[in-house]
């Protein structure tokens, strides 16, 4: 039997409740300079430019309490700042940029500084209130995934963004779906350098009603720019459209198999 549910929809959070779940996305204005500089000094690093630090999606057992959210500053939180991390960037730098190129781009030694300046996280979400995550030897049903039904809510939104001082761009996004049956939650970092390579982490979340479980998969890929520009396709007189690079459901579908955890929480 389909469950009742209830919309939610003020002026700046949108959602439903159904069932036992609450799920609510939340979109607000970039934070202020100020605000970004807090961030910084919390952070101990640059942030980028770009912070929507008050948008969130959260989804919350209303029996429980169990609560799982996506945020930027728990995001950010989990960039790499080591010494090790800053130097991988550069040596990755220095053998994958021609000097033509970096005759082009003379601003790259700004942009590199003691800490993973392209902003990449393996943030899989925040879980709290005694949800909690295990490793599973089971993924997520993608065949259930792909039964028509009627979308109850979707959304998506942006956490932050940078445009890497001009040398390609780092965004950590998320979209969100309800249906009868289910809810599904695509978090996305991708990551492109230019001249250099592409990165794409991503993290999943299904949950089919009336199981006593979330399922979560979170996979890594990463390709250098020059593979994914060999799989361009060819338009008339073999020219190629490198706008492509620009587009990322195209990276996403021609990037090699990636490499996927499963992990599974009980609701307590």
């Amino acid at each position: 039997m389909p469950l009742d549910y209830e919309k939610i929809e003020t002026d700046c959070v949108g959602g439903l409740r159904i069932g036992d779940w609450e799920i609510t996305s939340c979109h607000m204005p970039i934070l202020s300079n100020s605000v970004i500089e807090e961030y910084a000094q919390e952070l101990g690093f640059n942030v980028p430019e770009m912070i929507f630090g008050n948008n969130y999606l959260s989804i919350r057992h209303l029996a429980s309490g169990n609560e799982l959210r996506l945020r930027a500053l728990d995001a950010l939180k989990m960039v790499d700042t080591s010494p090790h991390s800053a130097k991988s960037v550069q040596v990755s730098i220095a053998e994958n940029w021609t000097e033509s190129s970096k005759r082009n781009r003379s601003d790259i030694t700004d942009v590199i500084r003691p800490f993973d300046w392209t902003f990449s996280t393996k943030y899989r979400g925040t879980a709290s209130n005694g949800l909690e995550f295990v490793p599973s030897e089971t993924g997520i049903d993608y065949e259930k995934l792909m039964v028509r039904e009627d979308i109850l809510f979707y959304d998506e939104n942006i956490l932050y963004e940078d445009d890497l001082g001009d040398n390609g761009t780092s965004q950590l996004s998320y979209k969100v779906r309800v249906m009868p049956s289910g809810f599904f939650v695509l978090q996305r970092y991708f990551l492109r350098v230019d001249g250099v390579l592409f990165r794409i982490y991503d993290s999943r979340m299904y949950h089919q009603f009336g199981s006593d479980h979330i399922k979560r998969e979170f996979s890594t890929r990463e390709s250098s720019v020059k593979d994914i520009a060999c799989l361009i396709p060819k338009k008339k007189h073999d020219d190629e459209d490198l706008s492509l690079l620009n587009n990322i459901q195209f990276v996403d579908s021609v990037m090699k198999d990636p490499l996927v955890e499963c992990e599974v929480a009980k609701i307590c």
